[in-house]
């Protein structure tokens, strides 16, 4: 016992105090600074001032660490240690995500772009990838609608396909998630379950050495998501709460009542009838009844990670509520996330996550054409007309024997057959609700020093609910006498994959890297719904109910899908200068018949980077890294639907008794569509990092399209279609990307970012000849008559007729024919006669104006996009941006056609342009009213350039302010840090459009869409 106090007290007498400061790479003091003793549990934390003590022998190394800086390790042989950690975002040594694995930046040979999740962290956003607008080259992101739960539209390098799937696989820590609508009757995006705060960054993979690894399903680039992980260092917990209120960025220009009156009338008057409208009591703007004018937006994240030498942790609450600018539509989301990583010796590590979500939709009636679409119906509504009738049993201004608005004091009723908007927005009710549990387990053993095996279990299981009630009194339930309906949608996918990685470095200058993977994934998806209508009373409004309801049906669904993956990657690399890398993996896809579902997807690389040899040497302070690069792949899309190789039949009446019916002839020989991507890029790094410059020329061909082939009626094939591998189109291009650090000193960073894309789409081969796909790749009959596939054209093009301008002479519309010459329409009798500019009086002679003459009208695909942004911090105080522009695409306004309506319906402003008279005529572009000629005059069933617009666009997307409470102060209270912010979203947009907003499309066609939220909000975020 002796010589054990001894030798202990010996032991203690060795260790001694070692102190000093940790400052950032501009001499800034860093407080939190993890400094942990080599091995041991030995810890500390740097103060406020950057200081550090702590007790260690003379043998002992030190480690320091902290976010977003290069981990160092230094000896404790001296007393004072002062530390300067390097950036890591400056540093080329950073390590990636990519697919099954990550690697150094430095050694990237694809074309990946990266967005770390603190870029988004506290915007105001109901879904992540919203947010990724302007932030990548070559990534694409576009909202067409303002209402939650609508998943935005991503699009990376173009549109890939023309029938099939075109959103990108979004990958979750290794697990393919569902995208999309995932089910209920409010809109409900699959990606809205993840709470933004929780992801730690974003890697976008755009060619084939990026994609190649994920084969058959990366025609559309992958986007890999990584979520928050504990670190080792003290229990850090961080809080973080936003407020705001969100308006409508833009609402249409409609006429008050005074304009209105005269415009109705003279509808009537040009055509010799008696008048419509009659009233001046009232001036109603109905859109802002429809629209919130202070949506209230509310986001609170509370989060702990730490951990030891052994074990690190990561968990996190959140909960968020969103009101939408349309009235009746609200968000609310719960989250929970927990991630626990332990090693169990020196050679194996276990964990793994869970994250459960409870997500809640309440939508309503958006359809672009539909009665009590909430825009559709708002803008046609009479500005002297009443919402409200005290008179009324319902309180409303309600026709209860017409079941349409009440027409007030107005002649006749109110155009379109149109609802009282307001009651069915009170009433109707359409709701969503997913339950949502994403599960990862995995397990890695060092097999040796440089060959390790991971194996990763995960699934993902969104459950949803949904209830849809129409009012049997008004609105769209009146012709059924009121509508109950539940539903459920059950998905679950599982993936297993066992990934064996290989690194090695031979004769210090042979750079090996292998990856060979087993993947095995199958999802089963179930729905099931029950409705019923002619409902007993008003008061059965919650839930589908035995007995409430005289009529009922129940139907469903059930859909399962297996792929079974085998994938190997070989990257070798000499001196780091010269790189090689080779990728191939088969698939074996359920979706298709045996005897086609295996195919293999190989993907080739290689790089220099000249910036590493001898003569660079002299500048290397000056160009820190000049690669240049090249790849090619073939991948595939396998959204192609769940069964398209069999033939299917489908339950069919048959008199009064069941049966079934040919619904489905099967093509046993169909393939996935395959994409051939090819890339050259560039990387430079200058001036010790603090510039760098990327660029990359991209062509992606799409070969094998599936898409229906006409056959002979006599075969008897449903639809008369047969779906095969028939089309091919690409896509092509070139993207710029820089980041220059203007400043670094210890109170001022100034930092600035711009990327450019700049592409082009074809079709290349069609079907049956090559014939032209009129409709496009839309199914909605309100947009598929505006467009057009053709060869030599991009896809989903505009198409319709060539819009001259109003006869001076009679006021009538006049169009270009095929061959040039002039038509005018004559809307009294409903018929053309040719136009000659030098005598427009003369209506003498007949004319036509019919299919033949429609052309091509303009590509809806934006030719440029891009962002700018900046990030400036100064003392305490941070300020941010982030501008987004696009262009080059076409747009057809069928909104700026409704308004123009000749019915007894409201009108927006450029009505009041319209020809009047040979001495006022007006615009020059609005023809002559006319009542009831909607068909003719404004070609409600085609487009015309007379509402085709361009595209263009600059949009500030995003501005931040900040401010951080002084260390000094936070020390008393034994904070790390508080930081203050107010920020505003889509604040302002500068456009020659005329509708709403450019982006608020759906294959170019612009038509009654809710219009998208501006948002003022402000936070604070609380590090302990």
């Amino acid at each position: 016992m002796l010589v054990l106090a001894l030798i202990t007290q010996i032991t203690f007498a060795q260790d001694r105090s070692v102190s000093g400061t940790v400052s950032d790479n501009s001499g800034k003091p860093l407080p939190g600074v993890s400094v942990v003793v080599k091995g041991t549990q030995n810890s500390t934390q740097t103060d406020f001032d950057g200081k550090y003590s702590i007790k260690v022998s003379p043998t002992a190394v030190l480690s320091f660490s902290y976010i977003g800086t290069e981990k160092q390790e230094i000896k404790a042989n001296s007393t004072t240690i002062n530390v300067k950690l390097k950036d890591a975002s400056q540093n080329l040594q950073e390590v990636v995500v990519i697919g099954y694995g990550v690697q150094k930046k430095k050694d990237l040979t694809s074309a990946q772009s990266s967005v770390k999740g603190k870029d988004i962290e506290g915007l105001v956003t109901p879904s992540f990838e919203s947010q990724l607008a302007g932030r990548a080259s070559g990534v694409q992101v576009t909202s067409s609608t303002g209402i939650l739960g609508e998943a935005p539209k991503v699009r990376i390098r173009g549109t890939a396909s023309i029938s099939s799937g075109t959103n990108p696989l979004y990958v979750v820590d290794g697990m393919p998630m569902y995208s999309g609508d995932i089910g209920g009757y409010a809109n409900t995006n699959a990606l809205g379950d993840i709470n933004p705060n929780d992801i730690e960054s974003f890697e976008i993979l755009k060619d084939g050495a990026a994609t190649a690894i994920y084969g058959s399903r990366a025609a559309n680039g992958v986007i890999l998501i990584t979520t928050k992980k504990g670190k080792k260092g003290a229990m850090k917990v961080a809080y973080n709460v936003v407020t705001g209120f969100a308006s409508a960025t833009k609402t249409h220009d409609l006429l008050k009542t005074e304009d209105f009156l005269v415009i109705a009338n003279e509808k009537r008057t040009n055509r010799a009838q008696t008048p419509w409208a009659a009233g001046n009591e009232f001036d109603i703007d109905w859109q802002k009844a429809v629209l919130n004018q202070s949506a209230f937006q509310m986001d609170h994240n509370l989060s702990f990670s730490g951990g030891s030498d052994k074990t690190r942790y990561f968990m996190s609450m959140g909960y968020t509520t969103q009101e939408g600018v349309a009235k009746a539509n609200e968000m609310q989301r719960i989250t929970l996330r927990t991630s626990l990583e332990h090693d169990i010796n020196n050679w194996l590590t276990v964990g793994g996550s869970v994250a459960i979500t409870r997500t809640q939709y309440d939508g309503l009636n958006t359809g672009r054409n539909s009665l009590s679409g909430n825009i559709f119906n708002a803008i046609r509504q009479l500005p002297n007309n009443p919402i409200y009738d005290a008179t009324n049993p319902t309180g409303y201004n309600i026709n209860l024997a017409t079941g349409n608005v009440g027409q007030g004091t107005n002649l006749q009723p109110v155009g379109d057959n149109i609802s009282n908007i307001v009651y069915v927005l009170d009433n109707n009710k359409y709701k969503s609700k997913i339950n949502r549990m994403l599960v990862n387990t995995f397990a890695t053993a060092k097999i040796t020093k440089d060959l390790s095996y991971k194996f990763q279990a995960s699934a993902d299981n969104p459950i949803t609910s949904g209830f849809l009630y129409w009012n049997p009194i008004h609105g769209d339930g009146r012709g059924s006498l009121g509508r109950l309906q539940n539903d459920n949608t059950e998905l679950l996918r599982w993936n297993i994959q066992n990934i064996l990685s290989y690194n090695k470095t031979f004769l210090e200058k042979h750079n090996v890297s292998a990856t060979a993977v087993a993947e095995f994934q199958k999802e089963k998806n179930e729905r099931f719904f029950g409705n019923g209508t002619n409902l007993l009373d008003t008061f059965y409004n919650q839930n589908l109910v035995t007995g409430a309801y005289g009529i009922q049906e129940s139907g469903g669904s059930v859909t399962e899908v297996g792929i079974v993956s085998y994938i190997g990657r070989l990257a070798y690399n000499y001196d780091e200068r010269y790189f090689l890398g080779a990728s191939i993996r088969r698939d074996g896809l359920s979706k298709l018949d045996p005897s086609q579902r295996w195919n293999n997807f190989t993907g080739y690389s290689a790089a220099w980077n000249i910036a590493n040899e001898g003569f660079m040497k002299g500048i290397s302070n000056t160009v820190n890294d000049f690669k240049v690069r090249a790849s090619y792949s073939e991948v595939g899309n396998t959204e192609i639907g769940s069964y398209p190789y069999l033939g299917l039949t489908s339950a069919s009446k048959y008199g009064d008794n069941n049966g079934i019916a040919f619904t489905q002839f099967g093509n046993n020989i169909l393939q996935w569509e395959t994409s051939k991507k090819t890339d050259f890029g560039v990387d430079l790094a200058l001036f010790n990092n603090k510039l760098k410059i990327g660029f990359d020329y991209f062509k992606n061909d799409i070969d094998g399209l599936v898409l229906s082939e006409p056959t002979a009626p006599s075969l008897g094939i449903p639809s008369n279609r047969i779906t095969k591998n028939v089309g091919s189109l690409y896509n092509k291009g070139y993207e710029f990307s820089a980041d220059y650090t203007i400043v670094n000193t210890g109170d001022l960073r100034i930092n600035v970012g711009a990327n450019l894309t700049l592409q082009t789409n074809e079709v290349t081969s069609l079907p049956n000849g090559g014939a032209d796909l009129i409709g496009g790749s839309s199914t909605d009959v309100n947009i598929s008559p505006n467009i057009i596939i053709r060869e030599g054209e991009s896809v989903n093009s505009l198409y319709g007729f060539e819009y001259w301008g109003v006869n001076p002479a009679n006021g009538n519309p006049v169009y270009y024919k095929a061959d040039g010459t002039l038509v005018q329409g004559l809307p009294v009798t409903g018929t053309y006669k040719v136009f000659d500019p030098n005598n427009g009086a003369d209506v003498s002679v007949a004319g036509t104006l019919a299919a033949t003459d429609k052309k091509v009208l303009g590509g809806t695909l934006p030719t440029y996009f891009g962002g700018f942004n900046s990030k400036i911090t100064y003392k305490n105080i941070d300020f941010g941006f982030l501008v987004r522009f696009s262009g080059g695409n076409k747009l057809f306004n069928s909104t700026r056609r409704d308004l123009v309506t000749q019915n007894l319906n409201n009108n927006g402003t450029e009505i009041l342009g319209r020809w009047q008279s040979v001495e006022n005529p007006g615009d020059g572009w609005t023809p002559r009213l006319y009542a009831g000629t909607n068909t003719f005059l404004n070609q409600s069933s085609n487009a015309t350039t007379r509402f085709v617009e361009n595209g263009d666009f600059i949009s500030l997307d995003n501005v931040t302010l900040g401010y951080s409470l002084p260390k000094s102060l936070l020390a008393k209270a034994n904070l790390s840090n508080v930081r203050f912010f107010v920020q505003g979203q889509n604040l302002v947009i500068i456009t020659k459009y005329k509708g709403l907003n450019p982006e608020m499309e759906t294959f170019g066609v612009d038509l009654n869409g809710t219009p998208r939220a501006k948002v003022i909000s402000m936070g604070i975020n609380v590090n302990l």
